[in-house]
């Protein structure tokens, strides 16, 4: 079972790409009749290729996060139930593909229709030494935070890997070739063909040398076991995407912010060990439980003395931007709570760590997950 950090989001963020996303119900995908011909004859697989990941995405348990679905609102338009003003993070993030060239928008469009970073980051080995950002910016930071959460929670970390996923590891074709063959079954030929299609496409100014936030403004918590053949069963594993690291510091949330999502992502890894993942709930509802409970544990950590040591003004600037991103897909399996609910769900965890006595003492993880069960009918009552 997988965790993502996923990002609701509306059809207005269309317009930060350049083209309109329309308001109304949910269209089926397909590729934008407003998008001219493209130069690579890959274009004329586009099709195929969007039924194998989809295919390849709900074998994995994977849902796309719908800050993809808003990239590709602006290239392949999808109309969303929900409409407000984006988050300041996410119009930070967002390019503006307006002057790219066709091939360079369905460059973009492949990578975020396979997710190819954080899907090979999550599934495939990694080698190290890891950075964390585009530019390495946030590697002490990161790791520090790291260190910090594998003894402040009581759960065997040692076989937890923290990997990061680059946007510029899609300048090599062999990256997305091993993830489009070994996770989404595309043939080896198309496969490298649209590898060299993306390396070639994102090795411009235009696409920043494929580090644009956009593709890799995610992380994730997998909790390991999948086997892929030709490769070693995947292991548990929490990843970083650069962009979401970035996009955080855009807004000036680069101090807190890595904090939080690592913490929120160890969350799931706790759950992962000590099982307290629902089953007996329908998907809308198991996602928020676990969500909420992955809100808590964060909060928690970066709230107490012995964790994150964060003052909850500072918490509280973080998480209004965080949870802005909103959820209303209610009905959405990856639902993850209204921005209301996960903003009650920190400062009710924040307060058990701020008000404990002793301020040494840190719970067990099976302690505080007791008490958020208490809380969690309080937690997600309606808003008004």
């Amino acid at each position: 079972m997988r965790k993502r950090l996923v990002w609701p989001v509306v059809a207005a963020l269309g317009l930060t790409l350049g083209l309109t996303a329309p308001t109304g119900a949910t269209a089926a995908p397909a590729l934008s009749p407003a998008l001219p011909p493209a130069l690579s004859p890959v274009a004329e697989q586009l099709p195929a290729l969007k039924a194998l990941a989809e295919a390849g995405q709900a074998r994995l348990g994977l849902t796309r996060s719908p800050m993809q679905d808003a990239a590709l609102a602006a290239i392949d338009p999808t109309q969303y139930e929900c409409s407000a003003a984006p988050p300041p993070v996410l119009s930070a993030i967002l390019p503006d593909a307006t002057n790219w060239t066709p091939d360079q928008r369905l460059a973009a469009t492949l990578v975020l229709i396979f997710d190819i970073p954080m899907v090979d980051a999550v599934y495939l080995p990694q080698s190290g030494p890891f950075t964390y950002g585009a530019d390495g910016d946030f590697t002490s930071q990161v790791n520090r935070t790291d260190r910090s959460l594998r003894t402040f929670w009581d759960i065997p970390s040692a076989g937890i890997e923290l990997v990061p996923a680059h946007g510029h590891s899609l300048l090599n074709p062999a990256v997305s070739a091993r993830v489009l063959t070994a996770l989404y079954g595309v043939n080896p030929a198309t496969a490298q063909a649209v590898g060299e299609l993306i390396a070639v496409q994102l090795n411009t100014p235009a696409l920043n040398q494929g580090d644009l936030p956009v593709f890799t403004f995610n992380a994730y918590a997998a909790s390991g076991g999948e086997v892929i053949p030709g490769y070693p069963t995947a292991v548990r594993r929490i990843v970083l995407g650069d962009g979401v690291l970035d996009g955080f510091a855009k807004v000036g949330l680069g101090d807190v912010a890595p904090r939080a999502i690592l913490a929120h992502e160890f969350g799931h890894q706790v759950q992962f060990a000590d099982n307290l993942m629902r089953t007996d709930l329908p998907a809308p509802e198991a996602s928020r439980w676990a969500e909420l409970m992955a809100d808590a544990f964060s909060s928690y950590f970066l709230a107490h003395a012995r964790g994150g040591a964060v003052q909850w003004k500072r918490a509280q600037q973080f998480s209004q931007v965080f949870f802005q991103v909103g959820d209303c897909g209610f009905s959405a399996p990856g639902h993850h709570g209204t921005p209301t609910q996960r903003m009650r769900t920190a400062l009710w965890a924040y307060t058990v760590a701020d008000t404990a006595s002793p301020q040494g003492h840190i719970l067990p993880a099976l302690t505080f997950h007791g008490l958020f069960v208490a809380q969690y009918p309080q937690l997600i009552a309606p808003d008004a």
